[in-house]
């Protein structure tokens, strides 16, 4: 029996544009459920991001009116709030100086959590995992000899690990800051 090589080739081709159509509707149905995937995604996503921010302005409410009930006059810079109460000498704490101060930490219900004792503690101002971001970030309007209050939002509250990974306290903490020594970078 001879084998037709046109038939061959006939059956091939309906075989395959069989499968075609068969794939196509798997495609279908796979990328509408993935569709919907998406969706609900995309709700979590919005309703979290909601959620952060109703957080967001309770926590500033929360602040500002910590602040007023002490009636302490304090300034907002790069998302912590700041009062000077002794000004320091010399020039402002750079990025990558090596900083030695006393601290006490609270929250804002006054709760001690934290201090350095009787010790200082050193750190860089380029960025350590000893002392929560938001320190790094206010040292830098600050002087050697300066005395300062700190309120850190729970978002700027966190420090590093060694591995570089976010630490957060996620609470606002209060921070009662003494710079004894300020390390000029080199």
């Amino acid at each position: 029996m001879k084998i037709n090589p046109f038939l061959i080739l006939l059956s091939f081709c309906c075989f395959i544009s069989c499968s075609k159509g068969y794939n196509e509707d798997f495609a279908v149905g796979r990328d509408e459920k993935s569709n919907e995937a998406d969706q609900r995604n995309k709700q979590l996503q919005k309703s979290l991001e909601n959620a952060n921010k109703i957080i967001n302005i309770k926590e500033t409410e929360n602040i500002l009116s910590y602040i007023d009930r002490r009636k302490w006059n304090m300034q907002h810079k790069d998302g912590v709030y700041l009062q000077i109460v002794r000004e320091g000498v010399g020039d402002f704490i750079q990025s990558g100086d090596i900083v030695t101060m006393q601290y006490d930490c609270f929250l804002l219900n006054g709760t001690k959590i934290n201090d350095s004792s009787d010790n200082v503690i050193t750190f860089s101002a380029k960025g350590d995992t000893k002392v929560p971001f938001g320190v790094i970030s206010a040292v830098k309007y600050m002087k050697n000899n300066t005395s300062a209050r700190l309120i850190i939002p729970s978002e700027l509250a966190f420090e590093l690990t060694d591995e570089g990974e976010k630490q957060s306290s996620n609470n606002t903490l209060i921070y009662i800051i003494d710079i004894k020594d300020v390390q000029k970078a080199k």
